[in-house]
């Protein structure tokens, strides 16, 4: 059960992010002031403006900063009418999202794996031994 509670974790993470770049690519690009954090785990943020306006924008899971640190100055892109769901321009494209959608998709063959191999450990245990 337990499996299963992380394999759906992992598609209700990677899966959104993935569709967030996506979404993104031809969007409007935006110079930002990136604020730093683990990127990997989504708890770091942009700030921009969008027509006269300061927007905070989180960074979506997944994002790779590539070595830039709180204050450099970064390209963002973002879906029309939707600034604060932007993402670093260099991290729009495909590799990113499949790299994104592997994850869960190994999750799932990692998983089945595992149930194959112990259920054909419970079958070899369950026949009786033969005698010659």
């Amino acid at each position: 059960m337990a499996v299963l509670a992380l394999l759906a974790l992992t598609y209700a993470v990677c899966v959104p992010a993935a569709w967030q770049r996506v979404q993104a690519r031809g969007g409007t690009p935006s110079s930002a002031t990136f604020h730093g954090g683990s990127c990997l785990l989504g708890e770091c943020a942009v700030t921009f403006s969008v027509a006269g306006e300061r927007v905070t924008a989180g960074l979506p899971v997944g994002t790779r900063a590539g070595g830039h640190d709180s204050g450099d100055t970064v390209t963002v892109r973002h879906p029309p009418g939707e600034p604060g769901r932007a993402v670093l321009a260099d991290d729009t494209g495909r590799g990113s999202v499949a790299l994104l959608l592997a994850a869960p998709l190994g999750a799932t063959l990692a998983a089945a794996a595992a149930w194959a191999v112990s259920r054909a450990r419970n079958e070899r245990r369950a026949r009786p031994a033969q005698t010659s």
